[in-house]
């Protein structure tokens, strides 16, 4: 029965990925503040920011609540250009959450959380 219920985690976590938000655990919140990678999965998966949570910019409506319910949690976004986390900020701003800062490209972003260190 336990090796059961282990498999179903597993297929669970290979839905997820296929949805497109990989990174966290089914009903896992992230306490804020948030940094979201809007790009691919493929993307993610040749690199990112480590604390980062993944929700593609086209998933971002379908994915941000199971992620960040509190819609007072600040959230930083990025991609490869910025042009999606531009993209994923207005929805974002859009579905009520009021604190949301795009931060372009990753590389800037890894800048911004260096700093923060």
């Amino acid at each position: 029965m336990k090796m059961m219920r282990t498999m179903v985690v597993v297929i669970v976590f290979g839905v997820l990925g296929l949805c497109g938000v990989a990174v966290f655990a089914a009903g896992q919140e992230v306490a804020g503040p948030v940094v979201i990678d809007v790009r691919t999965e493929a993307e993610w998966n040749g690199g990112h920011l480590q604390g980062a949570v993944l929700i593609p910019h086209d998933k971002i409506e379908q994915g941000i609540t199971a992620v960040v319910p509190d819609k007072k949690t600040k959230i930083y976004l990025y991609c490869h250009t910025g042009r999606r986390s531009g993209i994923a900020a207005e929805t974002l701003k859009k579905g009520g959450y009021g604190d949301v800062v795009n931060l372009g490209t990753m590389e800037n972003a890894s800048r911004h959380w260096k700093s923060r260190l």
